[in-house]
C-alpha cells in the first residue's frame, strides 16, 4: 500500500503544477516555482519525476481524462460519442486553458513536443479503435478519416474558437467517413 504522505505530496506537487500552468503557463511553471507553490522541496519533486517535462506531463495526465471509448456498433456513432466527449474534455476547465498552452509551447520546445505528441496518441487510441472496428465490419478501409474527422475539431477549438455544436459535429462526422468510401 502507498504511503499516505507520499500520495498527499504527489497530489500537493501536481496540484500546485496545474495551477502555475493555468496562471503562467510552460514556461512559468518551473521546478522551482512548483516547489515553493506546493510546499515540497525540489529533491521530492525530484525523486518522484525526472525532470520538469515529467512533472509538467504527469500534472496535465492528473486533470486531462482519458477519452471514453464507444462502441455504438457503427463508426458513425463512435465517432459522434468521441467528439461530445472531446469536446466536454476541451470545454472542462483547467483543461480549456492547458492544452492550447501546451501546444503553444511544444512549438518551442522538443521535449514538449514528444509529451504532446505522446499525449495526444493517447487520447487519440478511441479513435483508432473505432476505425479498426469499422474496418473488420466493412465499414472503411482507410485510418485517414481519423485525422480528418479530429482536424475539425481541433481547428474549432483552439483556432476559430467557434463552438462544436450537434450540426457541426453531425457534419464532420459524414464528411471524414465519406472521405473512407
Amino acid at each position: 500500500m502507498a504511503d499516505p504522505r507520499v500520495a498527499r505530496s504527489r497530489r500537493a506537487i501536481l496540484d500546485a503544477a496545474v495551477e502555475l500552468l493555468v496562471e503562467h503557463g510552460f514556461a512559468g511553471a518551473t521546478v522551482e516555482a512548483i516547489a515553493a507553490r506546493s510546499g515540497a522541496a525540489k529533491t521530492t519533486i525530484y525523486r518522484q519525476w525526472p525532470d520538469k517535462h515529467a512533472v509538467l506531463r504527469a500534472a496535465v495526465e492528473s486533470i486531462v481524462p482519458p477519452a471514453a471509448p464507444s462502441d455504438t456498433g457503427s463508426l458513425r456513432g463512435d465517432l459522434v460519442a468521441f467528439a461530445h466527449d472531446l469536446d466536454r474534455i476541451l470545454h472542462t476547465a483547467p483543461t480549456s486553458a492547458l492544452i492550447p498552452g501546451l501546444i503553444d509551447a511544444a512549438e518551442r520546445d522538443p521535449e514538449l513536443a514528444a509529451v504532446l505528441a505522446e499525449f495526444t496518441a493517447q487520447r487519440r487510441k478511441p479513435v483508432h479503435d473505432a476505425v479498426a472496428r469499422a474496418v473488420e465490419r466493412g465499414e472503411t478501409t482507410r485510418e485517414f478519416a481519423v485525422d480528418l474527422f479530429l482536424g475539425p475539431l481541433f481547428y474549432r477549438r483552439l483556432l476559430s474558437r467557434e463552438p462544436l455544436d450537434d450540426a457541426f459535429i453531425e457534419r464532420v462526422v459524414d464528411a471524414a467517413l465519406a472521405s473512407t468510401r
